[in-house]
């Protein structure tokens, strides 16, 4: 059973400047989706192996709807006033059954309104656990940007692995035994830090650079 990383994204209520910051360091955003039903609107950056995705709110009343709740979406954009961890983990079983009830962590089902009907988003994270990033199952079995010509829409046009991937997040309590199934597993890196941090390396840091973003845009980034 083996489990890769698909995604990771940062929720933010001033996403539009936060792009312009990005984009002005080098990441090209190429892929855009509206979530209906979820209230929420996306700009991806793809890596060679997973992307990066820019969260925001696209439409408030869905939002904050009955089925959306519960991820806390609305507070992790507005995570500077709620306190909310603001970053997410989406992970892909490339040779796990499609069965939850085997897998060796529990899930529960967000029947989000723009998957097809009858199937459920798995969430990793608890109900209401804002605390902790929002860990999550994607039901794609390989990256959606392998195979693909991605090398001039990477960083500055050279061609990205994302290869590690550390949170810091500011509540000090125990995370869900879910997401500790990932961090234990080496997925991710989560500690405890003063400020929400989200650290992303790209080829193992072989070049021994590094980036961090002015206060405001709790990024860096290591190659």
């Amino acid at each position: 059973m083996t489990w890769e990383l698909d995604h990771v994204f940062f929720a933010a209520s001033d996403a539009d400047s936060v792009e312009v910051v990005l984009t002005q360091f080098g990441l090209t955003f190429t892929d855009r989706r509206i979530h209906h039903g979820q209230g929420t609107a996306n700009a991806c950056a793809n890596f060679e192996n997973a992307f990066f995705e820019l969260l925001r709110a696209h439409d408030l009343e869905e939002l904050g709807a009955d089925i959306v709740r519960p991820l806390g979406l609305d507070e992790r954009i507005r995570w500077r006033e709620t306190g909310a961890c603001p970053f997410g983990l989406c992970f892909r079983p490339s040779d796990a059954p499609t069965d939850t009830g085997v897998w060796p962590f529990e899930t529960w089902g967000y029947e989000a309104a723009y998957v097809p009907r009858g199937t459920s988003i798995p969430i990793v994270t608890p109900r209401w656990a804002l605390g902790e990033p929002l860990v999550f199952v994607s039901n794609r079995s390989k990256s959606p940007v392998s195979g693909s010509n991605t090398g001039s829409r990477l960083h500055c046009g050279t061609p990205r692995t994302l290869t590690r991937v550390e949170v810091l997040r500011t509540d000090r309590s125990p995370v869900s035994a879910g997401v500790q199934w990932f961090v234990e597993r080496g997925f991710f890196s989560l500690r405890h830090g003063s400020e929400f941090i989200l650290k992303l390396e790209w080829n193992h840091g072989c070049e021994g650079k590094s980036h961090r973003f002015p206060p405001g845009l709790p990024n860096v980034l290591h190659w």
